[in-house]
């Protein structure tokens, strides 16, 4: 009960059966099934593959939620690096493009320089070997002295010998520009292995993060599913326990829906005793709120509500009035059910000790 309801005591009886009945609530609290075959579908693998058994209860949803983040985190970093790679190898690929190139167009200079080579030669052999009737015979014949022979056929001898080092020293340039072809060529090919690893690589990577991404977006789904739930379960008229009102509280607050908050609320609400061990239906922890409707169950002005909606509605007003703000902080911690128990018996709401069980 609030401040205005301090005096109104708490049976033994009472209390006995709040321990017993914690113990068993323990034991469910969080749980939650969910609808079989509500994984999504990644890649041909849905949700429960990748998890082996998807969680059914919200704090292993949450855990599962963390782990696949922290696994999301991890693929994006090794994604970085991927890339990195993958730019890396793009950019040897256009460098060895670019030197390919350089070296196909020194072949073909090479080459065409070649054969400009072997046609002069050809045509100067023409020339030299016949002219008409011109021939080496007409050369040595017409010549003025054997002296004059010898000087004309000297002359010929090295320009036939000039000829032929210049198109040997073609020939080696030729080879040479060949070799450099093919040399890059095969770098080539090795960058292109290399990019295309590296490629195969970012895809996979990326195949796993999109199915973290759809891992982690059904966990989601189902987290929202757990945390509407009770608030739904009010507004259709079901049948509301300890946990769902406790799992309802402390969403309508905004504070963390952890384990140990929901097992100090319900602690909380077997300790006070409302709807469920009195006559103040609708509300668990005896709050003295005045509703529209609302009656009044006992002299200190305990209330007793129209709906679990309204109930629900005044619990989280008086929380709020400025007077249990040490409750709200426990809370918003929401690692510590004997501190936000130590938090409600310390403030004016009047509950006394208790002790919370998981």
């Amino acid at each position: 009960m609030d401040m205005d309801a301090r005096s109104l005591t708490k049976r033994s009886l009472k209390t006995a059966l709040a321990v017993a009945v914690l113990a068993a609530a323990g034991a469910v609290c969080l749980a939650a099934p969910m609808p079989a075959g509500s994984a999504v579908v990644a890649d041909g693998r849905g949700a429960t593959s990748l998890l082996g058994r998807a969680p059914d209860s919200l704090a292993a949803l949450q855990k599962e939620a963390r782990r696949t983040r922290a696994q999301m985190e991890r693929l994006n970093a090794e994604m970085q690096v991927v890339t990195q790679k993958w730019e890396a190898a793009r950019q040897r690929l256009d460098e060895v493009n670019a030197t390919l190139v350089q070296a196909r167009r020194q072949l073909a200079r090479s080459r065409t320089e070649l054969d400009r080579q072997r046609a002069l030669v050809a045509g100067r052999m023409r020339t030299m070997y016949k002219t008409g009737d011109f021939t080496w015979l007409d050369i040595v014949t017409s010549a003025s002295s054997l002296a004059d022979a010898e000087t004309v056929l000297d002359f010929l001898r090295k320009i036939s010998l000039q000829d032929r080092h210049e198109e040997t020293d073609l020939q080696r340039l030729t080879g040479l520009a060949r070799r450099d072809e093919h040399a890059v060529e095969a770098d080539r090919q090795q960058a292109v292995q290399a990019q295309a690893e590296v490629e195969n690589q970012r895809f996979a990577v990326d195949q796993k993060i999109a199915e973290r991404a759809a891992l982690l977006k059904d966990v989601v789904a189902r987290i929202k599913k757990i945390l509407s739930a009770p608030e739904l379960l009010m507004k259709a008229g079901g049948k509301i326990t300890q946990v769902t009102w406790a799992q309802a509280f402390l969403k309508s607050l905004g504070v963390p829906l952890t384990a140990d908050n929901v097992a100090a609320i319900v602690a909380w609400e077997m300790a006070e005793g409302g709807h469920w061990y009195n006559t103040a239906y609708y509300n668990p922890l005896n709050t003295t709120q005045s509703m529209p409707g609302a009656t009044v169950f006992n002299s200190v002005g305990v209330k007793a509500y129209t709906s679990w909606l309204q109930g629900l509605k005044a619990s989280v007003i008086t929380i709020r009035n400025g007077y249990y703000g040490g409750i709200l902080d426990a809370l918003r911690r929401g690692n510590d059910a004997q501190a936000v128990a130590d938090a409600v018996a310390a403030s004016p709401w009047g509950t006394g000790s208790f002790t919370p069980k998981h």
